[in-house]
């Protein structure tokens, strides 16, 4: 398999060389969740996907996924048109001209962690001849499926061999979303607490204070048959609340495919004898649990900060307590929350290179 090639998510995920690529960092890269998209269920199912590899014999020296979303799939987290940040001179472009001029676009490397994976231990200048490879192997394929753009969308800003190879590519860098983790290997959740600014402290002490006068009943289970129905349901509610097109149907298809396929956990808040009202879902990976989606029943919350019970106070207590969880990954968002809440902000860029003649357009307010 020497060269450049294009494998099928089963393909790459029945290789070992592919799953030895990917590490703690690479949950979305992992043969675990390429069987979750191989299902093609969800609100954000590509129009294509794949993965590309350079290889050399049975030895893989660089890997990406690629998925291409068009104008049918509306989540920030995807559309490159919703992804520049708030002062960029795109922005000035109208939402609709924006939109049809970069949709439908190939999206590299995926959520958390847009890299191009490489061997951990291979030379340094074998991967990085591999990498440029396969950036140019993108811009082609891209091409090829008709997309208006290439992007990169969270690359890590230390990551400047990366950055420098996309640049050398043509692909031109916006800010992108800090990505947040929290490290949880030391110590204890009270100790932890005890240990911030007294501001941070206070805070976290009077929102479970409040959940606890409030009689709520929380628990962590595993994401199963018994757990994913109310989990869309909530997850349902949240877009609901933030005009997401997404349906219950699809959310209930989605974490289905997730129980089966990885190892997820949901962390839950109720009142009364009812249904859980809030719930936030993390998947673990190599001694990392990934925050991967949050519901809420905002009616029967009735203004408890449920919020920060499921989405901090549980899974901190949770990480702190498992002997095979060092890190909480909360991907990207909320920057003040995470930061309130003891979260370490990593910062990151989205890397873009226009394809077709109304892509560039729209982006010669930067590149001139």
């Amino acid at each position: 398999m020497t060269g450049v090639r294009l494998l099928r998510l089963d393909e790459a995920a029945a290789m070992t060389a592919w799953a030895e690529l990917c590490g703690p960092a690479d949950l979305f890269n992992a043969p675990a969740w390429l069987a979750v998209e191989r299902e093609a269920v969800g609100p954000w199912v590509p129009r294509a996907n794949g993965c590309l590899v350079r290889a050399e014999g049975e030895t893989v020296l660089a890997g990406v996924t690629v998925q291409q979303f068009g104008l049918d799939v509306d989540d920030e987290t995807v559309r490159l048109d919703k992804m520049f940040p708030a002062d960029s001179p795109v922005l000035g472009h109208p939402a609709e001209v924006l939109a049809g001029a970069l949709q439908p676009s190939l999206m590299c490397g995926t959520w958390f962690n847009s890299s191009i994976l490489t061997p951990p231990h291979a030379p340094a200048g074998r991967t990085d001849r591999a990498r440029q490879e396969l950036v140019d192997a993108v811009v082609d394929l891209a091409d090829d499926w008709g997309s208006a753009a290439v992007f990169f969308p969270f690359v890590d800003a230390a990551d400047t061999g990366l950055r420098r190879t996309l640049r050398e590519a043509g692909f031109v860098e916006f800010a992108a979303p800090a990505r947040h983790i929290f490290e949880c290997g030391h110590g204890d959740y009270d100790e932890f607490v005890a240990s911030l600014p007294s501001r941070k402290r206070n805070r976290l002490r009077r929102e479970f204070a409040a959940v606890e006068r409030a009689g709520v009943r929380t628990a962590v289970e595993p994401l199963d048959a018994a757990t994913v129905d109310h989990a869309a349901r909530l997850a349902h509610l949240l877009e609901q609340k933030y005009g997401q097109c997404s349906s219950y149907e699809q959310f209930q298809a989605w974490f289905d495919a997730i129980a089966r396929h990885t190892e997820a956990l949901v962390f839950t808040a109720a009142r009364d004898a009812g249904p859980p009202v809030a719930m936030s879902m993390w998947i673990h990976h190599q001694g990392r649990l990934y925050g991967f989606h949050a519901g809420f029943d905002y009616e029967r919350c009735q203004g408890l900060p449920m919020y920060s019970l499921v989405g901090y106070h549980l899974p901190m207590r949770y990480g702190f307590a498992d002997a095979g969880t060092s890190v909480l990954e909360y991907g990207v968002g909320s920057d003040e929350a995470k930061r309130l809440r003891g979260t370490t902000a990593l910062p990151q860029v989205l890397c873009v290179k226009a394809l077709s003649r109304r892509a560039r357009l729209v982006l010669d307010d930067v590149t001139a």
